[in-house]
């Protein structure tokens, strides 16, 4: 099996050493320069992983998984195989290909392929320490479509969300990949979320989301503290955005149209009281996210506005107009990757969005609906087989 890796990694190498990145080009005369291009991701939306080691990203061929590792200059250092890769039935293959991140911690790169392979990989060679299959395994249980969170990686452990009745939420030895625990949580599915670490005061606990509820669990053991019911999820209308925690209190943006919407919710210091405080029905977000800055919520929503909640009232205090996409938040600039393609970069000014400027992502092909990842500078958007680089 280790000979098999070496060769592949030796005849991946050799392949992309013909087809080397674009470098700079002109992709719009507004805008963020463009740095760099490499293609080769094949289909999906999974967002890159960019630290000081590299660029780590999840990639399909063929309809196989693959974990790609880049140099900062846009060449590739490795590719390691991870399973097969979702492509979607009926509806859902309007869709395929890679769609979470991946997580690094140490000297170890952890990555999910949307069939439920969740692998370890050293991230200087990507050779395989272990691997598990979510479904296979752990007999969980594959939504329409597919597997969607990143590996979360605390001290110790890697938490996954197999969604079955038995392992429903599963803490994993991040050395070895053996089970620490198993936790029935709600016996729900599982959400297209990654959750959210969160050290209180006298414990470590989980913040994340299944199809039906928000819930808090203690890492030490899976033991189920607190949860909030979501109202009215229907077929077709499951959420994908996680929680944004902060200063005791959680947020969470939903898409169903007849229940919460945006939310506020007050977490006990020990986590075991989940209270809400103020829901804004008319604020809804498929998968774009959202970000809280100071006193204030910013989201996108269908219908080509950016929209600021005070986060003491729920109410809309700003709403302007702008493309539907991915929403990020990097030094007072709120970065929007348009689902149109069109990427607008926002100042903030006294808490209010100023467009400044906008361009068109023209690389790579499929839909836009990567995160743009910013790093030392660089913001770094993926559309299918490409991945881009600009200055910021």
């Amino acid at each position: 099996m280790l000979r098999s890796i070496i060769i592949l990694s030796i005849l991946f190498t050799l392949m992309y050493a013909c087809n080397p990145p674009e470098q700079k080009g002109s992709e719009s005369a507004e805008g963020p320069e463009l740095l760099w291009k490499y293609k080769g991701l094949g289909k999906g939306y999974g967002a890159p992983l960019a630290t000081k080691e590299g660029i780590y990203i999840n990639a399909e061929e063929d309809g196989k998984s693959y974990v790609v590792c880049l140099e900062p200059e846009g060449t590739l250092r490795w590719k390691s195989p991870n399973g097969k890769e979702f492509m979607g039935m009926d509806y859902s293959a309007s869709y395929p290909g890679t769609r979470s991140a991946p997580t690094v911690k140490g000297r170890f790169v952890y990555a999910a392929s949307g069939m439920g392979q969740l692998s370890c990989f050293d991230i200087r060679r990507g050779n395989l320490i272990w691997t598990i299959d979510l479904i296979s395994d752990l007999d969980g249980k594959l939504g329409d479509f597919g597997y969607s969170e990143s590996p979360v990686v605390d001290r110790d452990k890697v938490y996954c969300f197999p969604g079955g009745k038995i392992n429903n939420l599963v803490a994993l030895d991040r050395q070895t990949g053996a089970m620490v625990w198993s936790a029935p949580v709600n016996r729900d599915s599982f959400a297209y979320s990654t959750p959210v670490l969160l050290d209180l005061p006298n414990r470590k606990v989980l913040l994340g989301t299944s199809r039906n509820y928000i819930h808090v669990v203690d890492r030490q053991d899976g033991a189920l503290l607190s949860s909030y019911q979501l109202e009215d999820i229907r077929y077709g209308y499951e959420h994908c955005n996680s929680v944004v925690h902060k200063e005791g209190y959680i947020y969470f943006v939903a898409c169903e149209e007849r229940g919460q919407g945006s939310i506020k919710l007050q977490l006990s210091p020990d986590g075991e009281s989940l209270s809400e405080v103020w829901r804004n029905p008319q604020v809804l977000n498929v998968f774009g996210g959202f970000e809280v800055i100071d006193k204030l919520l910013y989201t996108t929503m269908e219908n080509k506005k950016l929209i600021v909640l005070d986060t003491e009232s729920g109410r809309i205090s700003h709403s302007l107009r702008s493309v539907s996409g991915a929403i990020v938040y990097a030094e007072n600039k709120l970065i929007v990757n348009g689902y149109n393609g069109t990427l607008q970069i926002f100042h903030l000014k006294d808490g209010i969005p100023e467009l400044k400027s906008e361009m068109r992502i023209r690389g790579g092909s499929g839909h836009h609906f990567s995160f743009p990842v910013i790093h030392n500078g660089v913001m770094y958007i993926r559309r299918g087989d490409a991945l881009m680089a600009y200055v910021v």
